[in-house]
Order: structure tokens, then C-alpha cells, then sequence
């Protein structure tokens, strides 16, 4: 998987490459496809979680997928033609936003380093992407359960 970072923290790209990897392969992915995760602060992230959701505050993460993948299966880059890099045939899942202020606050709060919340908020981002999501009970356990799974094959612990 290509991994685009803007403003990241140059102490974690190599994490975030590595948790995207280990993604791919546990859920089944194909290696062709690409995500751009963009690192802001409280005030824009706000912004575009006002703009989008409609809720007037910062949040930890935004995803905004560029394809429908929300039955979870394994991706066909070719069906993509449109969203594909004719380039490099990698395809674009879309973008992730994640606001390092409140992540920093996060890792406080829940009493682990900052490099684990912000792999985690990344991962959290891309399996949006990949069409999971939690507002449905039996939803939230399956993505809690790969989250788990993947950080832990990547050796990021609580």
C-alpha cells in the first residue's frame, strides 16, 4: 500500500507505513491501493468536521472515502478505473484527517504514548476507508477486533 503524509510527525511515517502494510495483508487486501493522511490542528479539523458532519467541534479523526466498499470485501482495483493513478495503478481510497491536538490529549487521557494513539487513529481512519464502521453495536465489535488484531501484529500495545 502507498501511504501519502502530509504534516505528519517524522518520528511515526515508518509506523503508519508499517500499520497500513500490516493491514493489507491481515484483511486481504490487494497491495494497489493508496490512502493520503493529512495532520492538522484543532481549529481545522474543525472546520471540516462542521463542513461535512454538520458538528460544530474538533474531532480525533476524519476519513473521506473515494469509493463504496461498505460490504467490507476484498477490493478489485480494476472496477475502479476512474479512481485508479493511471500512473502507478495504484488506487486512491480516499483521505484521512487526523488532528494531533486531540490526539495528544487522547494518549494523556487514556494512559498510552502518542506514538500508539496515532497509529491507532490512523488505522481507525483507513478501516473507514475500507468500509467499516461503528454505529451499529455488532459493526463496532468487528472493527475493534481488526484494530486490535493489526496493532497488535505491529507490536503497538496499550
Amino acid at each position: 500500500m502507498k501511504v501519502l503524509l502530509n504534516n505528519a510527525p517524522q518520528k511515526f511515517k515508518a509506523t503508519f507505513k508499517k500499520v497500513a502494510d500490516v493491514a493489507m495483508e491481515i484483511l486481504g487486501q490487494p497491495k494497489e491501493l493508496s490512502v493520503v493522511a493529512t495532520f492538522v490542528d484543532s481549529d481545522e479539523i474543525k472546520q471540516l468536521n462542521s463542513e461535512y458532519r454538520g458538528i460544530d467541534r474538533a474531532t480525533d479523526v476524519l476519513s473521506f472515502p473515494t469509493i463504496d466498499n461498505s460490504d467490507r470485501g476484498v477490493i478489485d482495483v480494476s472496477l475502479y478505473p476512474f479512481e485508479t493513478d493511471c500512473r502507478t495503478g495504484y488506487l486512491n481510497l480516499g483521505d484521512i484527517f487526523i488532528c494531533m491536538d486531540v490526539a495528544e490529549k487522547q494518549a494523556e487521557e487514556y494512559g498510552h504514548s502518542l506514538k500508539r494513539e496515532s497509529a491507532f487513529l490512523f488505522l481507525h481512519g483507513l478501516l473507514h476507508l475500507l468500509g467499516y464502521d461503528h454505529i451499529e453495536q455488532e459493526d463496532e465489535i468487528q472493527m475493534k477486533n481488526a484494530a486490535n488484531k493489526i496493532l497488535s501484529a505491529c507490536k503497538i500495545e496499550r
